[in-house]
């Protein structure tokens, strides 16, 4: 392959990684504003600006978008909470910085959450699936967080009570975001509980051991 090839391959990918993106952002709005059902994939390429070919192209159908626009909200959001955790910190520290900075971090992700939300009240089977799967991938990058403490804590099975109390985490904390409207000041006060009582079931879990020695 010649240099003028590997720079125009390389100018062919940045160009596709940027129309992904651009059809990301224009279905997390529109979805966001109007429900997965109320979106069109013709409203996406006007928002855009992108032919409908490029939509199938790099995701396949509408449900396949969505897929997208969940797996990337995820990430964000739990790549911008690491971001805030200082590295140095113990496993109880760096749980507790994690339940303290969620609540912002819920706010600045509002549209996905919004998605999340809607989805989850609708019926179709494969966005309930999709939906249910980025719910099992929040679940589990939060209970990577939450096993450390556990293991240290020596509660019995830490992994198997770290994804209970992450998947736990999860629903509460989206009914809390239902609750407060997806306004701050509520929002802080209806996730304020939650650190504790994550705590307080790892440290049940530990007393009621059959054999800590």
């Amino acid at each position: 392959m010649s240099m003028l090839d590997s720079g125009g391959s390389t100018v062919q990918a940045t160009e596709a990684a940027s129309s992904a993106e651009a059809i990301l952002d224009a279905a997390e709005k529109l979805m966001a504003d109007h429900g997965y059902a109320a979106t069109s994939i013709s409203a996406i390429c006007r928002a855009s600006g992108l032919p409908v070919g490029s939509i199938y192209h790099h995701f396949g159908s509408k449900a396949g978008v969505l897929a997208a626009v969940m797996e990337r909200g995820t990430v964000r959001f739990y790549a911008s909470l690491a971001s805030l955790v200082r590295e140095n910190s113990s496993p109880e520290q760096r749980l507790e910085q994690y339940y303290a900075h969620a609540p912002g971090l819920l706010l600045d992700n509002t549209p996905y959450f919004k998605i999340l939300h809607a989805s989850l009240a609708g019926t179709d089977p494969d966005v309930l699936e999709r939906v249910h799967a980025s719910n099992q991938l929040v679940a589990v990058r939060l209970a990577d967080a939450i096993e450390p403490v556990a293991e240290r804590a020596g509660a019995p099975d830490p992994a198997g009570l770290a994804i209970q109390l992450a998947r736990f985490s999860v629903t509460y904390a989206g009914g809390a975001m239902l609750s407060s409207g997806y306004e701050q000041t509520g929002l802080y006060r209806e996730m304020a509980p939650l650190h504790g009582m994550v705590v307080m079931a790892i440290e049940a879990a530990a007393a009621g051991a059959p054999d800590r020695n």
